[in-house]
């Protein structure tokens, strides 16, 4: 079981979103942390088509991303397009932080474009409300509620509290990225895909910050805890 005060864990609806955090992860893999990335959905769908070989694919990139950083992958093989905030799903996910414990929890914001990563945000609210709750059942045992971030969002509007300059990693934010080859149309130039958005959010992030580059969040509070800022959020 991992040490609480040295886990951040990352929670995305499909095999890309975690990689989006990519630069924060690796900053607080960097100073010894443990990383983690849960993602919810199996990946069925890649570039339009739906099949078995794209789950057992979107997996194998995950896998490739998460080695560049060395980061811990958990998949939880819900069906790509519905993640719904149901008892079951908020239960697994409370039974894998309870697993690693973390002390940062990072997920998508309530609202986005997208219903899995909305329904995936209410879920994992849900769970690390319940994670030290004595009623849930599970294979670990209760922990403290982690902190709570809410990732940057693409197409909504999204205001953070807190920015994490990642000018040291944004080279290797974008080679993770560049693993999800399924996901990037081969006759797009790469400044129009996934990879060239990410690294104009990261700047016009970074331009609000007064830095090169940077990630925003949104602290969630959960019965109004103080925030103990380390990494994220360092003062």
């Amino acid at each position: 079981m991992k040490n609480i005060a040295s886990a951040i864990m990352a929670i995305g609806a499909h095999h890309d979103d975690n990689e989006l955090v990519a630069g924060a992860l690796a900053k607080h893999k960097n100073a010894g942390w443990h990383v983690v990335s849960v993602v919810m959905t199996d990946g069925r769908y890649a570039l339009g088509k739906s099949s078995e070989e794209n789950i057992q694919l979107r997996e194998k990139e995950s896998l490739d991303a998460a080695a560049l950083l060395g980061m811990e992958c958990e998949f939880m093989h819900l069906p790509e397009g519905n993640v719904y905030p149901l008892e079951e799903t908020r239960n697994a996910l409370t039974n894998i932080i309870r697993k690693h414990q973390p002390a940062i929890v990072i997920t998508h914001p309530a609202k986005d474009y997208h219903i899995d990563h909305m329904n995936t945000s209410r879920s994992v609210l849900e769970a690390v409300y319940s994670c030290e709750s004595v009623h849930g059942r599970g294979e670990y045992p209760p922990c403290p509620k982690p902190f709570l971030y809410y990732s940057d969002a693409w197409f909504t509007p999204f205001e953070p509290d807190e920015y994490v300059d990642i000018s040291n990693f944004i080279n290797l934010k974008l080679d993770m990225l560049r693993c999800h080859k399924s996901q990037i149309p081969p006759d797009w130039v790469e400044d129009d895909n996934m990879v060239g958005h990410a690294k104009l959010q990261s700047r016009t992030r970074g331009i609000e910050a007064g830095i090169k580059y940077a990630e925003a969040f949104r602290f969630v509070p959960l019965h109004a805890r103080l925030r103990v800022s380390n990494l994220l959020g360092e003062k």
